[in-house]
């Protein structure tokens, strides 16, 4: 088999390392611990010698064997723990301000800028992403990889020729799947290459528009020189490559044509000759000469790295014009192809990738709810996943603030997923913003879309909405997260405070070695006797000594986004003491369906959301209820769907948005109701609006909330310096391809004074991370 003649069975990534890089010798360590051995050792030592190792740390093991990268990790913990005041731990003698100030100075001399001078970071080769992958062999073949999501009547978006060979990518530890040091790890399965790419490179075989642009004709002849085949695979080397062929390498792959050409047609010759150079590491790795030291990245390899962190793809024309004619590396002419690439449909790479990953909406496009919930339901999470992506690239196509991407006051909807949420929307205009193209959300082309008539009502188009419910808008409350962060069957609030946390406020947490087992609680509450719900399993379960410590962070947050059902959907909140309470008897109980009418005393104010809710009380049969309707004077408001309440379901919900005409007072609530096989039940019906809230939450610095307005408020004016700092760390690693290091501390903050004098809106912070020292210098390690 040709794939057999190209390449061995499997190459290690390992030894590709070691063939590309230049590994610079540690610095020495004599005396370099010095100046804070003796106060580390006295206020921490007894914890963290070799024989008690707390938290598997060994700090006099780190002291006495001093290696500033061998041991980097650890030394960033022990800086991270000093720096937020948990070394020395609660209870034990903090170090004082001048004892921390000189652990901050050495850190700073031994990690952030050794020898004194501003470095790049660890530079590692990075083989492609599944995503940059099939990305790149559209542009380099001119296929369509992607058409499979063209189809808008499936539930979800079936793998593509490339996805069904490989699995979705590790994230590592820059939170991201394009992270150089987890690719470098493992085997690379070069039989699993070579069956794709074979796959890939059979789509020609129908496309003669690609072949032109390939080959300069559609058809090759019957008898193609080997000169003429020469010129036809340096240029597919020199694309594939990313750089120019050297002689050896090109030597290479005529080879092979000429190997096959004896006994195959030309086309298939040049076919084979194509597999043999997309089997390379020259191809599958991106690679950079090496440098011994801090280096300005320039030219071809520059442009690369541009158009991997805004496209996932490799560099256009315009883009390697600039770079060959040698001023890509210019401040004035980085920014602009900056804003020229941002304004193509290939920048939807940043949705899908950087915010797919970043938020963890990106498993949501490929999420079935089929054959688990009604039809009505079929395609739910994709359409959450579109929801998603495109208010992510709102952000950048509106050049919003980053602060929006926790409260925001637009979404994107269809009539479907509204009437799904239950919730009334208006639409929505961006005024006096000069806004970016719109992406093509099927595609990287907006040449490409969807045939006329190929919409079912489920996925028709999302459009710009702007939210009516204050409770809704940006990322904190999307239905996505919503879906995200829960279990198919439930809410979790655990997952719903660590979301907040990690990927807004950037606060990571590390599971503590004596962490009490929840099973344990659960079955405690149960040997007690305890009719405890699953949250107070929880609330019971954090409270104990080993869990308090990071869930008096977690829990306020997640239990207060517990408004929240598993798929977004708005519930009422069951902890509301206010509103108005209303009731129903059985003597007001129709067997058959009759409307029937509760008047209500206090107003509902215009512009307001409020929820309805039949709560059952007892009795043996349940209530149905169907056409919910609040009316004063002319106006009418309606939430037409269906519920009911009793033994098995005993309440339900229904939402209504007052218009901003409607009077405050002569409220009256009808619905329709009836008995189902009796008329003996007894219930509740609470009115309840924005200020009806219940059970208040208390944060950390002890601010209190009651809603998810309320709670997305409280970040936006007490974390604002964590959420900007947690961004510009994330799209920094993100475009890096490496998780962020103290040597980038300097660059980061130059990137923060940027994009603060520019009200911290989402496109200064792409120029500025491509501006950085890091991100146009390179330094192997």
């Amino acid at each position: 088999m040709l794939r057999d003649r190209v390449v061995s069975r499997s190459l290690s990534i390992s030894r590709l390392v070691t063939c590309w890089l230049v590994t610079l010798s540690a610095p020495a360590a004599e005396d370099r611990t010095a100046p804070v051995r003796e106060v580390l050792l006295e206020r921490c030592g007894a914890c963290h010698d070799g024989d008690a190792r707390r938290g598997g740390l060994n700090l006099v093991g780190l002291l006495d064997g001093f290696s500033p990268w061998g041991d980097r990790e650890a030394w960033i913990k022990v800086e991270n723990a000093i720096r937020e005041g948990k070394m020395p731990p609660a209870g034990e003698t903090p170090l004082l301000p001048a004892e921390t100030e000189q652990f901050q100075d050495w850190f700073g001399d031994a990690f952030v800028t050794p020898g004194g001078v501003q470095h790049a970071g660890p530079g590692f080769p990075r083989r492609l992403t599944r995503e940059e992958l099939q990305n790149t062999l559209e542009d380099l073949l001119y296929v369509q990889i992607r058409e499979t999501v063209t189809n808008s009547r499936l539930h979800v978006i079936p793998d593509n020729v490339v996805e069904k060979f490989f699995p979705p990518g590790v994230l590592g530890a820059s939170g991201f799947s394009n992270d150089a040091r987890t690719l470098s790890k493992g085997l690379v399965d070069i039989q699993t290459y070579a069956r794709c790419l074979g796959r890939v490179l059979a789509l020609l075989d129908a496309n003669p528009k690609a072949r032109r642009r390939l080959f300069g004709r559609e058809t090759l002849p019957d008898d193609v020189p080997v000169a003429e085949a020469q010129k036809i695979l340096r240029r597919f080397g020199q694309a594939a490559y990313r750089r120019s062929m050297t002689p050896p390498e090109l030597a290479a792959v005529v080879d092979v044509y000429r190997q096959r050409v004896a006994d195959h047609s030309p086309y298939e010759a040049i076919k084979s000759a194509y597999l043999a150079t997309l089997l390379s590491p020259s191809f599958l790795f991106r690679f950079e000469r090496p440098a011994a030291g801090p280096t300005p990245v320039v030219g071809e390899e520059l442009a690369v790295r541009l158009a991997y962190f805004l496209w996932s793809a490799p560099p256009d024309e315009a883009l390697l014009k600039a770079a060959q004619a040698g001023r890509l590396h210019e401040s004035a002419m980085l920014v602009e192809q900056v804003r020229r690439m941002l304004a193509d449909p290939k920048r939807i790479a940043l949705a899908e990738n950087l915010g797919g990953e970043w938020f963890g909406y990106k498993p949501l496009r490929q999420r079935s709810s089929v054959n688990k919930r009604s039809d009505k339901m079929a395609g739910f999470y994709r359409t959450q996943y579109e929801e998603a992506l495109l208010f992510f690239d709102s952000l950048i196509r509106f050049n919003q603030p980053v602060f929006r991407m926790v409260d925001a006051d637009w979404g994107f909807l269809n009539g479907h997923q509204a009437g799904i949420y239950r919730i009334q929307t208006e639409k929505k205009v961006f005024a006096g913003v000069a806004a970016l193209p719109p992406i093509n959300i099927h595609y990287r082309d907006e040449k490409r879309t969807i045939a006329n008539g190929n919409y079912e009502y489920k996925h028709a188009p999302l459009t710009l909405v702007r939210w009516g419910d204050p409770d809704r808008g940006g990322l904190v409350t999307l239905g996505s997260t919503m879906s995200v962060t829960s279990t198919p069957n439930r809410t979790s609030p655990i997952r719903r405070g660590v979301w907040v946390m990690e990927r807004i406020l950037g606060v990571h947490f590390e599971i503590p070695d004596d962490v009490p087992d929840l099973e344990a609680t659960q079955k405690k509450a149960e040997s007690q006797r305890l009719n405890l719900t699953h949250n107070e399993i929880l609330r019971l379960h954090s409270a104990q000594p080993g869990c308090s410590t990071c869930h008096q962070y977690i829990d306020p947050i997640g239990f207060g986004l517990d408004t929240f059902d598993q798929l977004g959907i708005g519930r009422a909140d069951p902890t509301a003491a206010a509103g108005e309470v209303l009731r129903w008897t059985p003597g007001e109980t129709p067997k058959t369906y009759a409307d029937h009418a509760w008047s209500l005393v206090k107003p509902l104010a215009a512009l307001k959301q409020y929820r309805i809710r039949f709560q059952w009380k007892k009795g043996r049969h349940r209530l149905d209820i169907r056409k919910v309707r609040l009316q004063a004077g002319d106006v009418t408001v309606a939430d037409n769907h269906f519920g009911f309440t009793g033994n098995r379901s005993r309440e339900n919900t229904w939402v209504f948005q007052i218009p901003a005409d409607a009077p405050q007072r002569g409220w009256k609530l009808t619905a329709e109701i009836q008995g189902n096989g009796g008329t003996d039940s007894h219930g509740t019906i609470l009115v309840s609006g924005p200020n009806d809230r219940g059970e208040r939450y208390r944060l950390p610095n002890g601010r209190t909330f009651s809603a998810p307005s309320e709670l997305k408020q409280l970040l936006l004016s007490d974390y604002r310096d964590k959420i900007v700092d947690n961004a510009v760390h994330r799209v920094l690693a993100y475009a890096l391809g490496r998780g962020i290091d103290p040597v980038d501390r300097p660059a980061i903050k130059k990137i923060k004074q940027a994009i603060g004098a520019r009200e911290f809106r989402m496109q200064a912070l792409l120029e500025a991370v491509v501006l950085s020292y890091p991100f146009r210098h390179k330094e192997n390690r």
